[in-house]
């Protein structure tokens, strides 16, 4: 008898996070697929490629996301508690998921405008994050320090001018973008090197 060959792996595109409603959305794509990527990244969620073992395990749980030929995708609703698992997983040091996100917040309700909102995040949420004051470039997340009472808040990196870098505050994107010198912000540790092989 013949032994049976393996079937070569499909990658996965997982999708995940909360909406520009803040409702929680997530589902799984057969292949990468780029539409279906868009329409995660228009949507405020992140996209994952190449997940980890355990993030591609609690990621079954994810209802099969559907692309028309339209260009047009369904990314379905989900439970919140499943949203947070998997960011959990995505945030646990050594996962080596690429998760990417592009944050539209020009597309908000509250109307704020302007070309420092559409900057690609180029750091996977753990992996990938500059692990040098000299890597720090447009798109890096970085600590920058708020004032003595507010201390350090994680910044999104939005300009990269020689030592100066124009940053937006993460989780606070109705506040004005503000500057910094190189030497005044903070890396996150971005965990041990892995190997994604």
């Amino acid at each position: 008898m013949k032994k049976k060959q393996d079937k070569p792996k499909i990658e996965e595109l997982f999708v995940v996070g909360f909406d520009l409603d803040k409702k929680p959305r997530g589902g799984r794509f057969e292949g990468i697929d780029e539409r279906a990527a868009n329409v995660a990244f228009d949507l405020g969620l992140t996209a994952v490629i190449k997940a980890s073992s355990d993030f591609a395990e609690a990621a079954k749980k994810l209802p099969v996301g559907r692309v028309y030929a339209s260009g047009k995708a369904f990314i379905p609703n989900i439970k919140e508690a499943l949203v947070t698992e998997l960011m959990a997983i995505l945030r646990k040091p050594g996962d080596c998921s690429e998760a990417y996100r592009l944050d539209k917040r020009s597309n908000m309700k509250d109307g704020t405008e302007g070309d420092t909102s559409q900057v690609r995040c180029k750091s996977p949420i753990t992996s990938g994050l500059p692990r040098s004051w000299n890597d720090i470039d447009a798109g890096h997340l970085v600590l920058a320090h708020a004032g003595y009472e507010d201390g350090w808040w994680e910044a999104v990196v939005v300009n990269r001018e020689d030592d100066i870098l124009t940053l937006r505050y993460r989780d606070a994107p109705k506040l004005p973008t503000f500057v910094r010198h190189l030497n005044t912000v903070a890396l996150i540790n971005p965990g041990p090197l892995c190997d994604n092989d």
